[in-house]
């Protein structure tokens, strides 16, 4: 980043909201230099002259959330549901975010690596938590990354469409369950 702008520095703070505003706002072709400037306010001068868009961006995507591990409930079809049902509400602000640079990575390599740190590590993450819950034998972990690629594929469905395709969330959790339970007949004995 030219003029010294350091990512450590109070003032990336204001930065990194401005553009996170203005992602939500208008999405990636409303970010230009000299909206992030109007908006970081007093921290606008140490961004210098020509700011790398593609770089805030990236960074400002380390702040936000996506999705979290719920509570655990004691039953993986109860946390399974519970991690889907945000996914019942309009997309939050965070969504409306990676959306808007999601669409822009498509166009735009240096914005790919970091839509997927943050899509697909949270959806692994949460998800991890949620079946380290359930599952004690060691070989049942294959089952993360099959459950990891079905979420990810709903979840890039909910952020591109937002919520005009509803899915019956709880019938998905009981075919998922049925599913695993299929091929590892633990998962069901587990639940009872």
């Amino acid at each position: 980043m030219e003029g010294g702008f350091s990512w450590q520095s109070p003032s990336s703070r204001l930065v990194m909201d401005a553009v996170l505003d203005i992602l939500a706002e208008v999405g990636y072709d409303g970010l230009t230099v000299h909206e992030v400037k109007a908006r970081a306010g007093a921290a606008a001068p140490a961004l210098g002259e020509l700011p790398d868009l593609d770089a805030l961006a990236r960074a400002s995507l380390t702040r936000i959330k996506v999705l979290e591990a719920p509570a655990p409930t004691g039953s993986l079809r109860e946390d399974l549901r519970a991690l889907l049902r945000p996914w019942r509400s309009p997309r939050t602000r965070d969504e409306v975010i990676v959306a808007a640079v999601l669409s822009a990575a498509q166009r735009r390599s240096a914005l790919s690596d970091a839509v997927l740190e943050a899509l697909d590590r949270p959806v692994a993450q949460a998800l991890g938590a949620v079946l380290s819950r359930h599952i004690d034998d060691p070989a049942v972990a294959q089952y993360v990354q099959t459950l990891s690629w079905i979420l990810r594929g709903l979840f890039l469905e909910r952020l591109r469409t937002g919520s005009r395709a509803p899915v019956d969330l709880d019938r998905l959790v009981d075919f998922l369950i049925a599913g695993l339970g299929a091929s590892a007949p633990e998962l069901d004995e587990a639940q009872q």
